[in-house]
């Protein structure tokens, strides 16, 4: 009787350890895979941290890079707006000085004689339109030159809007020959701007 108590005991005892032994297992299995999910879940999100933040700082960069490039430009431009600026002031102040009552009497001549040249024959008028200081000088040395070989009347007018220099036209034609300080400093900056860009780019 004492050996089948004992031997029910160790039976009970083998069956206990092995479902504790079966159930240990089991928790710990579970316990794993609860650890890998989590693992690879925070893998995940670390991984998407890092892409998050490696594409935020390429942004960052392009967007830096960009504004650098734009701000870069834009110095450039304003600087090249200033030297011309600067240039067709320091341009328009020397051909005004140059443009004296002497100069503009030889350009005058100059002129008519290659428009004479185009235009053989018959007789008209050569009209100068100039500035206030200018003009009343010009029709009196005009009246004495070669002018009237060249049967070119000359009419000396003041020209509204006209500082320094001249504009010249013939009889029988609407255009006007523009030697105004102004004019002639547009037109060496208009020359002079490509080459300011080309040296500002270097």
């Amino acid at each position: 009787m004492a050996e089948d108590i004992q031997g029910f005991l160790d039976r009970i005892r083998t069956e206990g350890i092995e479902k504790a032994d079966a159930e240990k297992e089991k928790i710990l299995s579970s316990a794993k895979a609860q650890a890998d999910a989590m693992v690879a879940e925070a893998k995940t999100k670390a991984e998407k941290i890092i892409a998050d933040a490696e594409a935020e700082a390429k942004l960052a960069q392009a967007k830096g890079s960009a504004a650098v490039r734009q701000a870069a430009r834009d110095v450039m431009i304003s600087l090249r707006q200033d030297m011309l600026a600067r240039l067709q002031d320091f341009v328009k102040s020397c051909s005004g000085e140059a443009m004296t009552p002497e100069l503009m009497e030889k350009l005058i001549i100059d002129m008519a004689k290659a428009w004479r040249e185009k235009n053989p024959s018959g007789e008209c008028s050569v009209e100068i339109l100039a500035g206030k200081d200018a003009a009343e000088e010009l029709q009196k040395k005009l009246s004495a030159s070669v002018l009237g070989s060249l049967k070119l009347k000359p009419v000396v007018k003041i020209g509204n809007g006209i500082d320094k220099g001249l504009q010249i036209g013939f009889s029988g034609s609407d255009v006007y020959l523009d030697f105004t300080d102004e004019a002639l400093a547009e037109l060496i900056c208009e020359f002079a701007g490509p080459r300011i860009t080309a040296v500002l780019k270097g």
